[in-house]
């Protein structure tokens, strides 16, 4: 059986997809069982009803760079920033639209945890710091920025300010066909979704 046939079998016998739960290693299944290791097909009630599409890559139009609608280079991508008095966001929101292949594709939501009244660099602001330190032309980002500014004493950690830019998300998937009502920019099925760390530029 050529490739191209064993491509076209599988996609008949997983038609919603394929997922990993967990290699199969021994400690893999001390740790979650044998139920749970190796390749589990994708539910149809993990799709949209609509429209059939599922939430991964496998068999999409849109998978190519240059397909429908601009391909892979269109599909938005979601970056959620949780910051806590980080001097270094200005750079990571920097490098994450300089060195993106297409700019205009990348939706940052930033929940900026910060001490009011204070004049330390810590607490300057992630968006006005790029803007004077690192793009004086920022305003062509402004619509793909949202920021939450949050007083650093009322921090309650990390994760709580990541489960809130998860809720931020989920929430304009479940409102992206009522304008009125998004929080910030809609979310389809297929979008890109990313949690990083404020001071993660370098790598960006």
């Amino acid at each position: 059986m050529s490739a191209e046939e064993k491509k076209t079998q599988h996609e008949k016998d997983h038609p919603y997809g394929t997922t990993l739960l967990a290699r199969d290693k021994p400690e893999n299944r001390r740790q979650w069982g044998a139920d749970h290791i190796g390749y589990v097909d994708v539910e149809a009630s993990e799709c949209d009803p609509t429209t059939g599409r599922c939430p991964h890559y496998a068999h999409r139009s849109d998978a190519a760079r240059d397909g429908p609608g601009g391909g892979a280079l269109a599909t938005p991508i979601h970056l959620l920033i949780a910051s806590f008095r980080d001097q270094l966001c200005p750079r990571t929101l920097h490098n994450a639209f300089r060195r993106a292949e297409n700019p205009d594709r990348v939706y940052i939501r930033i929940i900026e945890q910060t001490e009011e009244g204070s004049d330390l660099i810590d607490d300057a602001g992630c968006w006005d710091r790029y803007c004077q330190d690192y793009n004086t032309d920022c305003q062509q980002y402004k619509d793909n920025v949202r920021t939450v500014h949050v007083n650093a004493k009322d921090a309650k950690g990390p994760t709580d300010a990541r489960s809130k830019l998860s809720a931020m998300v989920n929430h304009d998937y479940v409102h992206r066909d009522e304008p009125t009502q998004l929080d910030f920019h809609r979310v389809e099925l297929q979008d890109f979704c990313m949690q990083i760390d404020s001071h993660m530029g370098k790598w960006l």
